[in-house]
């Protein structure tokens, strides 16, 4: 059993013990993404909430034991970590109810939840019928106007502190991709293409991602896993939260 599975506890409720997600979770998804209607998925509701919600709350625990024992800033628990399976279907043409993915974000503390910044992990069934499809990673995505201006007057005046952190090991390491986002075809307003920090400049979306296996969803140690792919990218973390 990982270590993180009994080192937390929740006020008024058992602690959930994380012991992996199933393979009747991802058969969860595949039915859900073949039949995405109400009707169905309130047949199937008590296997939702056992194989699906229930090992997602146990990580986002797990994952806040990982991060407060190896002292990093960031919240994970079930109230900020899950999101709703119901789909905010108000301004959108596809009407299906139901996501046919699992998410979990990791926030760095102190963020604001318009601004966010942080780590997350998501995987669905793949587009070929079979499997899922796993990311991990992190960073921060179409921020705002107001939030992407402060990221880009940051980058600009700490581009060699953010080329170091970028070059770290570690993070070169599980992150070989480095730091990517959609861009602009031109330098924003204010900035030079000649400026060294320009590539980022450009950026709309700042963000780090590695492929995780469908065996490491199995496993108990998953915490573990995801906590040292995590580390690695605390630096760029923190720096993009400083703005």
């Amino acid at each position: 059993m990982s270590k993180f599975a009994k080192v937390f506890t929740v006020p008024g409720e058992p602690a959930p013990i994380f012991e992996g997600f199933s393979k009747e979770t991802f058969a969860f998804l595949h039915g859900l993404k073949k039949n995405n209607n109400k009707e169905w998925f309130e047949a199937h509701r008590d296997d939702y909430e056992r194989q699906l919600r229930g090992p997602s709350k146990a990580l986002a625990y797990a994952m806040g034991a990982y991060f407060r024992e190896n002292k990093m800033p960031i919240i994970g628990n079930a109230k900020t970590s899950l999101f709703r399976i119901n789909r905010d279907i108000r301004f959108s043409k596809d009407k299906s109810p139901y996501k046919t993915h699992v998410g979990l974000s990791f926030p760095l503390e102190g963020t604001k939840k318009e601004e966010w910044c942080g780590y997350y992990i998501g995987f669905e069934p793949a587009k070929t019928g079979k499997g899922m499809s796993v990311f991990v990673g992190g960073g921060i995505y179409h921020p705002m106007a107001p939030h992407l201006k402060r990221i880009r007057a940051l980058v600009a005046s700490k581009h060699k502190e953010l080329e170091k952190i970028l070059n770290q090991a570690a993070f070169k390491k599980i992150y070989p991709k480095g730091l990517t986002g959609e861009s602009l075809k031109r330098i924003p307003h204010g900035y030079s293409e000649e400026d060294p920090a320009a590539k980022y400049l450009k950026m709309k979306s700042f963000l780090f991602g590695c492929d995780v296996s469908e065996r490491d969803l199995l496993s108990e140690d998953l915490p573990n896993a995801l906590g040292k792919k995590f580390s690695a990218a605390l630096s760029i973390v923190e720096f993009l939260g400083r703005a």
